[in-house]
């Protein structure tokens, strides 16, 4: 064997096989940014709050992928991964044990397998907003304001 093809083979066994954005794959739990449709972060995953912006995601793109963390309680997933069994939607939980707990890896993401979808709001909190209602000011009577 010569030089040439030697060298890539220690390479690789040197420092391991070479990733595309290996920070964008591991903040995206193992995919890249360009298949993701919707991100939730880990405090976005255990607050109650995004159950329907989840839903009426999975509603609208029955054919993605659920990739849930891991390294999150169970009992916070529990809920998202009842919802995507309910809609058929396959669902996958990924740990990665070298990132350390507080960084920016997402909680969850729905994406595709493959196809690059280039979403340009992929957080849930832009993409469903939650609106909260006002409460509504009781309407004052007519002698109330008369006598106001």
């Amino acid at each position: 064997m010569t030089d040439n093809n030697i060298d890539p083979h220690l390479q690789s066994g040197l420092y391991g096989v070479p990733q595309l954005h290996p920070d964008e794959q591991r903040k995206y739990l193992g995919t890249f940014r360009e298949r993701v449709s919707l991100a939730m972060t880990i405090n976005e995953v255990t607050a109650a709050d995004n159950m329907t912006g989840f839903e009426k995601e999975l509603v609208a793109h029955p054919d993605y992928r659920v990739l849930l963390n891991g390294m999150i309680d169970q009992d916070s997933l529990a809920p998202y991964i009842t919802l995507a069994h309910q809609h058929n939607v396959n669902f996958t939980l990924t740990s990665n044990s070298e990132d350390p707990a507080g960084t920016e890896i997402m909680g969850l993401v729905i994406a595709t397998e493959k196809t690059a979808i280039n979403e340009p709001v992929i957080a849930i909190n832009e993409k469903y907003p939650i609106v909260k209602s006002e409460p509504q000011q009781s309407k004052k009577s007519f002698f109330e304001n008369l006598f106001d």
